[in-house]
């Protein structure tokens, strides 16, 4: 993986400078290398720091050049480049270089737009036209990759990172205080939204073009139109056989690096099937596992699944001062304001992961796709029970235990509607109180309007995952994987988001979607591994005891401090939530850790 950057205006006037400022602070995607290419017409300007995986030679450094004139600068990979060669070797084409940057390229060229429907990857590219006058801006299916973009004069600039895009001094350093709301709810935002006005995220699946007429953007790749359109079998045994083949297909496509590759395990179904299907596939990788304190710890099942598989296997600590460590790089490392706890230990396996390979296999997708998470479970049955008079005030009344699922299900029963209840399981802040924490009458649901009306009339079974795949996957798990991956120039792959895997898990019947049982049954019957428990535990660090050890002080520091008061957030709000997460009447850890990361995030990137 790389990182790209650029500006572009067809009416001429950009300058090197400001991309030299947007690549400096791109440094870290792109170790091997940096380039910058100036249209000699001023129209265009184009950065890259690149990250060797593929032919790593400086033959294929970027930006790139076609002979015909268009310039590339690409991040990511087409795992499919080698047969997309082959085709157009087959229509004239030569190629002076091993990789996929020059095949891409050239597919660009000849197929345009097109050409993104036939790519089978993970990439976000920009191409310029100077023949044309027009740039094109795509991000891949699902959003694996990122991209943020931002009007500038008659152009845009546009970068890999949010913190990369300010260092343009034509892109304003303000905060959206109407977006600070739906941030605080969820501590991500979804769609296009970022928390810097004027600054945009290029949705998944879209692509920008900019020329003569102006800017446009559109959807090329919609999952539920994709999976709609999909036959499925509604036989159990025939789709555990599919899902198998499709991950088998999808992990293997994967493997091909021209630098040492290995694989991320935890201790849950959804990185053994990837780490069976690699073995499946010949390769034996080295596995790394993060150990946390207990009972989050799942070291002994992932050592339980590379023994049987035959895999080296390493473990990494991960403890209150590893935490620490990260929160006091939290911005640098996120960069997009990111409330996800998560982030320390995958910054802290990714560089454990960097010490052996430059490609790590992940498991990512699962959950969203077949209802990991209990509240994609619980919905449905709530929902269920929403029409039956006095479920949810029986449900209210029933005593909860001081966890991070308590504070949760709470606003969630007593919520106006089902998508209310939801944000209160899938947030950070329930949004009932972050209209009282803003000083608003009211804040908005935090997802599109648009995408939640399509979603309406799908069955509860389908409605959340696909939420969740369209918005939590992209803007908060996978931007977590890429932020905290690429802070050590690590490319990290993910088969399960293969866009044949997902439509398939979204095309089956809901029935077999409400738990990872298809996955619990390809492994028991298709590979050597011990099916693992039941309880999933994943990245799931103790933040509610170290908030009230040794994360204290640091985290006290931010939530109180001169910053949350010049947001203009309810501080006596904030103090009681930090009491009752000290007597340890409720864990709301979540909810303060978020106001700090806010806090360092503003301080950094918008002072």
């Amino acid at each position: 993986m790389c990182g790209i950057c650029g500006w572009v205006d067809p009416g001429g006037g950009t300058a090197g400078e400001p991309v030299r400022a947007m690549l400096g602070r791109l440094a870290h995607r792109g170790p091997d290398g940096e380039g910058l290419w100036c249209d000699p017409s001023g129209r265009a300007v184009l950065g890259h720091r690149r990250l060797r995986v593929l032919d790593p030679t400086p033959r294929a450094d970027q930006p790139m050049a076609h002979a015909s004139g268009p310039v590339l600068v690409y991040n990511g990979e087409a795992f499919n480049f080698g047969e997309l060669r082959r085709e157009l070797e087959g229509e004239g084409a030569a190629f002076a270089t091993t990789g996929d940057t020059e095949v891409v390229l050239e597919a660009l060229v000849r197929w345009g737009t097109g050409a993104l429907e036939r790519l089978e990857g993970q990439a976000a590219l920009a191409l310029w036209d100077p023949r044309q006058g027009r740039l094109l801006l795509a991000r891949d299916r699902l959003g694996i990759k990122p991209l943020f973009w931002a009007r500038v004069g008659g152009g845009v600039a546009f970068a890999s990172e949010l913190p990369a895009l300010l260092a343009h001094p034509g892109v304003a350093r303000d905060l959206d205080r109407e977006a600070l709301g739906r941030w605080l709810q969820l501590g991500f935002l979804c769609g296009r939204e970022t928390l810097v006005p004027g600054v945009e995220r290029l949705e998944p699946g879209h692509l920008l073009e900019l020329g003569p007429g102006g800017v446009s953007v559109r959807r090329w790749y919609d999952p539920l139109d994709a999976a709609a359109r999909r036959e499925t079998p509604g036989e159990r045994e025939a789709i555990r056989r599919l899902l198998w083949e499709e991950v088998g297909r999808a992990a293997e496509a994967r493997l091909v690096a021209d630098v040492p590759l290995g694989c991320f395990l935890s201790g849950g179904v959804d990185s053994a099937l990837v780490a069976a299907a690699v073995a499946a596939a010949g390769r034996a990788p080295e596995a790394l596992t993060i150990a946390f304190e207990p009972p989050c710890d799942e070291t002994a099942e992932a050592a339980a699944t590379a023994g049987a598989l035959g895999l080296e296997h390493h473990v990494a600590a991960c403890g209150s001062g590893e935490m620490l460590a990260v929160l006091d790089r939290w911005e640098e490392v996120a960069g997009d304001p990111l409330a996800d706890p998560s982030l320390a230990p995958t910054w802290l396996v990714s560089r454990e992961a960097r010490r052996r390979w430059t490609v790590a296999l992940s498991g990512d997708g699962g959950d969203e796709l077949l209802s990991g998470y209990p509240r994609l479970r619980f919905m449905p049955r709530l929902e269920a029970g929403w029409r039956v008079p006095g479920f949810r005030r029986a449900l209210a009344g029933l005593p909860l235990p001081a966890r991070r699922w308590s504070a949760k299900l709470g606003p969630a029963l007593e919520a106006p509607d089902p998508w209310h209840a939801y944000q209160c399981l899938q947030g950070v802040w329930p949004g009932s109180e972050v209209a009282a924490l803003v000083g608003a009458p009211e804040v908005p649901l935090p997802w599109p309007e648009e995408l939640l009306g399509r979603l309406e009339d799908l069955d509860p079974w389908t409605r959340y995952r696909a939420l969740d795949l369209m918005t939590f996957l992209p803007e908060r798990v996978l931007a977590k994987v890429d932020r905290a991956s690429m802070d050590h120039a690590l490319e990290v792959r993910v088969p399960l988001l293969d866009h044949r895997v997902v439509e398939l898990l979204l095309s089956v019947p809901p029935r077999l979607a409400r738990d990872k049982a298809l996955i619990r049954g390809v492994l028991a019957e298709r590979t050597p591994v011990p099916v693992p428990p039941r309880r999933k535990r994943g990245f799931e660090v103790p933040l509610a005891a170290w908030l009230r050890g040794p994360l204290r002080e640091t985290v006290r520091n931010h939530v109180m401090g001169a910053t949350v008061r010049e947001l203009g957030l309810d501080t006596s709000m904030l103090e009681r939530a930090w009491e009752a997460h000290q007597s340890g009447s409720a864990d709301l850890g979540e909810r303060l850790l978020a106001v700090a990361a806010l806090s360092r995030w503003v301080d950094r990137w918008l002072r």
